[in-house]
């Protein structure tokens, strides 16, 4: 089987740091889904080394990026939720991105991270900033500040999205509705969107402009959603199915892989 239990999926997961108690505080929730869905998780971080099973280990060098073979050994990358990602990297100034949210480190990683994955065709989940991340090595853009979408994650507001019919998103959720929750500030919408991406949700008016998920038509599994589905116990439960979805996706990049 392609995830067994002697040989679980690999699923590569960023990070702005790696070391133990960033990833504790920051990245428990992603680690939780992951195991609990059988795979292993591979932290991909700017500032500490790759250990994969095996003993192979990739170093990150002074800009932040991890040699790219180290896709070459996953099934699967998630870009995570954190911070801004800084204006340059879409060709614009600063116009209400936090500077001391951004990590150019990060970004760099990611960047050249996403990129690469795309062209392996590799399944890539992007998770708030990153769907941004993704958008951005896709070559779209970004709205760097609106207000009433960053809640607490304390007290978690949820709001309803709409899933366009057709979307590969709305099919595998079995809904053109969903509850989300919300914790960002930055964006895409229409006019920023990658060339070759589709949206695939859109949040509800007064916000409709908000592209709150997108998907390529043309990978194997490629999508980006503008909340936290790793955030399971405040979500409805069908957001199981997106996870379910992506997981699936790997399994079959590493059955065709192999074949």
């Amino acid at each position: 089987m392609a995830n067994s239990p002697q040989h679980p999926l690999l699923i590569g997961l960023t990070t702005r740091h790696g070391n133990t108690e960033w990833v504790a505080k920051n990245s428990h929730n992603y680690l939780a889904m992951l195991r609990e869905l059988g795979a292993t998780p591979v932290l991909l971080s700017p500032d500490e080394p790759v250990h994969l099973p095996g003993g192979t280990t990739f170093h990150p060098n002074a800009q932040g990026r991890l040699p790219v073979a180290v896709l070459d050994h996953l099934d699967g990358l998630i870009l995570s939720g954190g911070g801004d990602v800084h204006p340059r990297y879409f060709g614009a100034e600063l116009a209400g991105a936090d500077p001391k949210s951004i990590s150019e480190a990060r970004d760099e990683l990611e960047l050249a991270l996403s990129r690469q994955a795309l062209t392996q065709d590799m399944p890539i989940f992007g998770i708030c900033r990153g769907c941004q991340v993704l958008n951005v090595a896709a070559g779209g853009g970004m709205v760097q500040d609106f207000p009433n979408h960053r809640s607490s994650t304390e007290n978690p507001v949820l709001h309803d999205v709409a899933l366009l019919a057709g979307s590969h998103l709305a099919q595998t959720i079995g809904s053109l509705s969903l509850a989300v929750n919300t914790y960002h500030h930055q964006g895409v919408d229409i006019p920023t969107l990658a060339p070759g991406m589709r949206v695939a949700a859109l949040s509800t008016p007064p916000d409709d402009w908000l592209v709150e998920a997108f998907e390529s038509p043309v990978h194997r599994w490629v999508v980006g959603v503008q909340w936290h589905p790793e955030r399971i116990f405040e979500l409805p439960d069908t957001h199981r199915r997106l996870w379910e979805s992506f997981i699936g996706a790997c399994g079959e990049r590493r059955k065709a892989n192999r074949e």
